[in-house]
């Protein structure tokens, strides 16, 4: 019988301590959502607050450390961006969006070896999840290779990035430039031929596209990427 009661002692405790829990819970993930919708509005102040709040009843929430990482980037605190980012890392080590986002803030503050691992680990933990956003992660370590000169991991990154999405414009474009700074036309021109046959107002993929005309000489093709950067110019001007 003295057995039974504290069984049942011991049950009701456990329980009472779920419902406290899943109070902070409940109460964490109101204010996360109030601080989302202010971000969204670009009152970052009132975002702070709120996921500060959220982490008052539940300090290992992932949710508000990511946030709270995502609105002091947006708000130029870098390193508050990481702090906030590692505490997200911390509490759930597989969710690629805090490793991507911390990668950028490191190559912010120009520590591109820790933003290449933060990268690499993403596009692991996207392609696990099978997750197209995966391109996105070797898009941006292409990107970062290129800072430190690293030419041809960059072509290898941004190449696996048009693998995974063979429609992804940024990826196209980027590598264009990457053949463009090697002083490959021929490449360069066929791959802003691509971005602009997937998105003919890319005024970027034109400029480029009139630059390399002209440097080569073709003053038709040249003649013909000017018309179309000034047509573009117009209608961007009639929609104001």
């Amino acid at each position: 019988m003295r057995k039974n009661i504290i069984t049942y002692g011991a049950k009701v405790i456990f329980l009472l301590i779920m419902c406290i829990v899943s109070g902070c819970g409940n109460k964490a993930n109101s204010f996360n959502k109030k601080g989302i919708s202010f971000y969204n509005q670009g009152k970052y102040t009132e975002a702070i607050a709120e996921f500060k709040k959220a982490l008052e009843h539940v300090p290992n929430n992932y949710d508000a450390h990511y946030h709270l990482g995502i609105v002091y980037y947006a708000k130029g605190m870098t390193d508050e961006s990481i702090s906030e980012l590692k505490k997200a890392i911390d509490a759930n080590p597989n969710e690629p969006k805090a490793h991507y986002n911390i990668a950028f803030a490191y190559v912010t503050k120009e520590n591109v070896s820790q933003a290449l691992a933060e990268y690499q680990r993403a596009v692991e933990l996207f392609a696990a999840r099978k997750d197209k956003k995966e391109a996105d992660g070797y898009l941006y370590m292409a990107v970062a290779y290129s800072l430190i000169e690293k030419n041809e991991d960059a072509f290898t990154a941004c190449k696996k990035a048009i693998e995974i999405n063979p429609d992804y414009e940024d990826a196209h474009y980027f590598l264009g430039v990457c053949y463009y700074k090697k002083d490959m036309m021929d490449e360069a021109i066929e791959k802003f031929k691509k971005v602009i046959q997937l998105n003919p107002k890319s005024e970027k993929a034109h400029n480029l596209l009139f630059a390399i005309y002209d440097k080569l000489g073709k003053t038709e093709e040249a003649i013909e990427e000017d018309r179309i950067l000034k047509q573009i110019a117009r209608e961007r001007m009639e929609q104001r």
